[in-house]
């Protein structure tokens, strides 16, 4: 088949189907619509009814015949005023009058008590329910209501309250109206698929004249995107050989602006903490947007896919965005992804008036590539983060704490500052792991660790040094200030209530031992040894206090005793 047939066929085949799928949604909509308002006009009518029964006069009713002739006039006077049919029943189901029936019928109509809206208006106030009448021999819709209050209340009465009147009827009005709608849809449909016949004739015509325009832009298309993709591949080689944040950022600064000229744009990553995202690149000029905002702040990140800030002529403008853009131009978002996780996002300030189709495919490109390579750099650092911290208790290690300890050792003789040592033991821990088991032990001491991170200050290292042995070191901190330190620390560990698989574990108290450099000892190592010494000191005066190294051990530490030493060990 010719495109130029295509052009006609393919729109009257949609058309159609579109038609009839119409006319069938339309049809059901029609019929629960019409019967929506079909039980709501006669609940109405069923609490006008019982209205009415107010109107009858107890004095009238001598007796239950005379009652019962006064509920058929009733019926029958208020059905007059339109197509449906009223009908009371008291609480026991016995018929008190029908519009439709003559009195001498009452007698012979079997108990309604059984109806499901008689039911549904005993329980709930008001019932409906759709059926075949076989008195009538008809579809009826039935409404039931049921009054608030009993009406001739007298001993002799044999009518049991509370009354419900019930309203009905016929369906047939609403399939007639389905019918007319129906019959006027078809013809609308008829008239439709005429004139997209008659457009897509015109359309064939016209499609010969525009077949070789639309062929010179598509190689001109063609051109430019074996460019892009060239440029592309270079971008993708250059970003997976770098191996920090600034080397990316350098790429992503020197090629995005050749793929993406008229658009300025800038690069922002989540922290680890999830709490914050910093910039780490931006291009084509002054930088609108915020160097730091929070995840919340982006819409792309709170609906999860990329933001226009002007789509469908609703603006909604990112609040990182410090110079809100203006008539001409508009602000787009688009979250970096690796390997389903959100690591960062991409933004861009264009023109309202960007040629989209081209410049989307550029930038889900560049995010692609960009979220990929970022993954692989985060990863890296975490590599190198699990390789410096103690997999249990998250703190530091030993060989990343000696390695820091060296730069504040530089730093502190550049400066003339103190630098203060804690070494931190808990006391009988071996307790714990031959009562509760190796399990307890750990989660005891995960919970120390936990009390050292919310303990210590930002610029402070926390590691574990070993066992149960944890080692804080306190850059430009004197002796003093570390045992106001040590002493929040002491009692933090001491309070805690430390429960595992509802089992309570009892207390842990720890016992530490303090030395400051250049006070304590001449170099690190020997200040790590005072604060040792210090903590043995403290473990033989009883435990669960704090010992401060004494200035005597300067440079004495290689002197003690090989024998003393197991008396300390043995303290532990």
């Amino acid at each position: 088949m010719k495109i130029q047939h295509k052009i006609v066929v393919i729109p009257l085949a949609v058309m159609l189907l579109v038609i009839s799928t119409t006319v069938l949604i339309i049809e059901l909509y029609l019929e629960s619509h019409l019967l929506d308002i079909n039980k709501k006009e006669l609940n109405v009518l069923a609490e006008a009814s019982l209205e009415s029964v107010r109107t009858l006069e107890k004095a009238e009713a001598a007796n239950d015949t005379e009652i019962l002739r006064s509920f058929q006039r009733l019926a029958e006077n208020f059905s007059h005023a339109g197509d449906f049919r009223v009908t009371y029943i008291d609480a026991n189901g016995k018929v008190l009058g029908d519009s439709d029936l003559s009195f001498d019928q009452l007698n012979h109509l079997e108990n309604h008590a059984d109806r499901p809206e008689i039911i549904q208006a005993m329980e709930s106030g008001t019932g409906s329910s759709e059926r075949f009448s076989s008195t009538l021999n008809i579809g009826m819709l039935y409404v039931a209501a049921r009054s608030n209050e009993s009406h001739y209340t007298d001993d002799t009465s044999h009518i049991a309250h509370p009354l419900v009147a019930r309203i009905s009827r016929s369906q047939a009005t609403v399939q007639g109206t389905i019918h007319e709608m129906r019959e006027t849809l078809v013809l609308t449909g008829v008239l439709s698929l005429a004139a997209v016949l008659a457009l897509g004739m015109l359309g064939a015509r016209t499609l010969n004249r525009t077949v070789q325009n639309e062929q010179q832009l598509l190689e001109k298309r063609v051109q430019d995107r074996t460019t892009e993709i060239s440029i592309l591949q270079t971008f993708g080689g250059l970003l997976n050989a770098c191996s920090t944040l600034d080397e990316a950022s350098e790429v992503l600064n020197n090629v995005i602006p050749k793929l993406l000229p008229e658009l300025k744009g800038g690069i922002s990553i989540i922290k680890s903490s999830r709490n914050r995202l910093d910039s780490i690149a931006h291009w084509g000029g002054d930088w609108p947007g915020a160097e730091r905002f929070a995840p919340g702040e982006c819409w792309a990140l709170r609906k999860g896919h990329q933001h226009f800030s002007t789509e469908h002529g609703i603006q909604t403008t990112c609040n990182h965005w410090l110079e809100k853009p203006d008539d001409n131009q508009q602000t787009l978002c688009i979250p970096l992804l690796a390997q389903g996780e959100t690591i960062g996002v991409l933004h861009f300030v264009m023109p309202v008036d960007i040629d989209m189709e081209n410049a989307q495919g550029l930038w889900n490109a560049l995010a692609e590539q960009i979220g990929l390579t970022l993954a692989n750099i985060q990863l890296r650092d975490s590599l190198r983060e699990q390789a410096i911290r103690d997999p249990l208790t998250g703190l530091f290690n030993r060989r990343y704490m000696l390695e820091a300890l060296d730069q504040a050792h530089s730093r502190a003789e550049r400066t003339k500052s103190d630098i203060a040592v804690m070494m931190i033991d808990l006391d009988h821990f071996k307790m714990f792991n031959d009562n509760f088991g190796h399990d307890a032990g750990d989660h005891v001491l995960k919970a120390v660790a936990q009390v050292l991170k919310d303990s210590i200050r930002q610029e402070d290292i926390a590691c574990r040094f070993g066992g149960e042995e944890f080692c804080i070191v306190c850059p430009t901190t004197s002796a003093e200030q570390a045992q106001q330190i040590a002493e929040r620390i002491r009692k933090a560990i001491s309070v805690l209530e430390l429960t595992m698989n509802k089992m309570a574990l009892g207390k842990v108290t720890s016992s530490i031992g303090i030395a400051a450099y250049p006070v304590h000892a001449e170099t690190m190592e020997y200040t790590i040894k005072a604060a040792d010494e210090a903590l043995y000191l403290a473990k033989q005066n009883g435990r669960d206090r704090i010992e401060l190294a004494q200035v005597a051990a300067i440079g004495h530490f290689e002197e003690l005793e090989e024998e003393t030493r197991p008396e300390l060990e043995e303290i532990l």
